[in-house]
């Protein structure tokens, strides 16, 4: 027997995008289902950074204090290096200005708690888990609803709105018809969660070299996030090495010339158990929104982690869409070119985003001598003119996201000089 149920709005994932978007909507008494595939939450072993666009949204509807409160690392600067130890750069949160002028790196299990948390509170919300998406109910070219199973049963959603916030590899956009490209990355991260040792100075560091880049932030009071490059394609290969491989590949990084470091890192890891490989995948739609139903988040527009945008432009989208379903009920109106505003008005920065996420893929990833000469040179640029450094750190923490032109290219150039 197939069960039907009725709500004013149904979203698919349970991510950060859609807990933020059911948590402002339900506060206005928009009835909605929320709908997880996982039966219970799983995380990925590793960290992410919350960028000062996001701290501003998560301030705004009173989230931010509670989160603070949390395990979390307040970070201010970001040091780049070469991986012998060598300075390029460093980013201050501080010249931003301001309430939020910093980010915030943690383990992503801490923020979506506090959202399940809160998104809970709300008598309008019910979170659902365990329920598969399997088929776009619609008709004509209206959307009304889907169909998912939770491996007991079938069950039918309506809704005059269905979000789909189910992730880069979104079923729910495949089953629009939706032209999309979902490119991997050649490179992907084996990362690990560590305790901080007693001494280690707290500090977030990226180091750059001839297709290496290794780096580590701290995730909250007493973890470290460790991640080291590898290629997607030579992942199996790599795992059948000896364990001492990869910790010799750590120390021909120049990490041990950070204090305490061989004593939060080498001494902990033991085995290829201890670590997780995350892949880096790019989506991109041609279209984000149908009669009835819309893209939100990585589903959307998955970029590069280079940027630490990937749950920041999730929330913003969360925030400009929730002004585009209140006018949608207003209106009477769930047509695509209605819910179309929301993409008008987003797909610029992410678009720049994108772009900007691929081209440090192309620099910062490459074994090519001439474009590491020509990356060390940007680097150079940023450390020496405030103006240029200014702009990247803007549009990295969301704040005033604005494509980089060939004026500033001819700028990084001389200033690299």
């Amino acid at each position: 027997m197939t069960v039907k149920q009725k709500y004013d709005l149904i979203i698919i994932g349970g991510g950060g995008g859609g807990l933020l978007l059911a948590l402002i909507l339900g506060r206005l008494g928009i009835k909605i289902a929320l709908l997880e595939r996982q039966k219970t939450p799983t995380f990925f072993r590793g960290g992410e950074m919350i960028q000062p666009s996001a701290l501003r949204t998560l301030d705004r509807f009173g989230l931010l204090p509670d989160l603070l409160s949390r395990d979390v690392f307040k970070n201010r600067f970001v040091h780049f290096k070469k991986t012998n130890g060598d300075p390029l750069c460093t980013i201050d949160y501080q010249q931003i200005r301001g309430t939020h002028a910093y980010s915030l790196i943690l383990r992503p299990e801490v923020i979506q708690t506090l959202l399940i948390e809160k998104v809970r509170e709300i008598p309008e919300v019910t979170l659902f888990c365990g329920e598969n998406f399997t088929t776009i109910l619609r008709e004509g070219s209206q959307v009304i609803g889907i169909e998912t199973d939770d491996g007991v049963r079938t069950k039918q959603w309506f809704a005059p709105i269905v979000v789909a916030a189910d992730g880069p590899g979104s079923q729910f956009r495949s089953a629009m018809g939706v032209s999309s490209d979902l490119s991997t990355y050649r490179d992907g991260y084996l990362t690990a969660l560590l305790p901080l040792a007693a001494g280690f100075q707290e500090q977030s560091c990226y180091y750059l070299g001839r297709r290496e880049i290794a780096g580590f932030f701290p995730v909250g009071k007493e973890t470290l996030y460790l991640f080291y490059m590898v290629q997607k394609n030579k992942l199996n290969e790599i795992l059948k090495r000896p364990f001492e491989w990869f910790l010799q590949e750590l120390r021909a990084v120049n990490l041990t010339g950070v204090p305490a470091f061989e004593q939060a890192v080498f001494s902990k890891l033991t085995g290829w158990s201890d670590l997780s490989f995350r892949p880096c995948f790019r989506v991109r739609c041609e279209s984000w929104a149908e009669n009835g139903a819309v893209l939100l988040g990585d589903a959307a527009h998955a970029m590069n982690p280079h940027v630490a945008q990937g749950r920041n432009s999730a929330m913003e989208d969360a925030v400009v869409l929730s002004d585009i379903v209140l006018d949608c009920f207003r209106k009477g109106d769930f047509s695509k070119k209605t819910l179309s505003e929301y993409e008008a008005l987003r797909r610029p920065s992410v678009e720049v985003l994108q772009r900007l996420g691929d081209e440090m893929t192309f620099f910062w990833n490459s074994g090519l001598a001439p474009v590491i000469w020509a990356r060390n040179m940007s680097f150079r640029a940023l450390a020496n003119n405030r103006a240029l450094r200014d702009k990247m750190l803007k549009t990295i923490s969301g704040v005033e996201v604005t494509p980089t032109t060939w004026q500033d290219r001819l700028k990084m150039m001389l200033s690299g000089l």
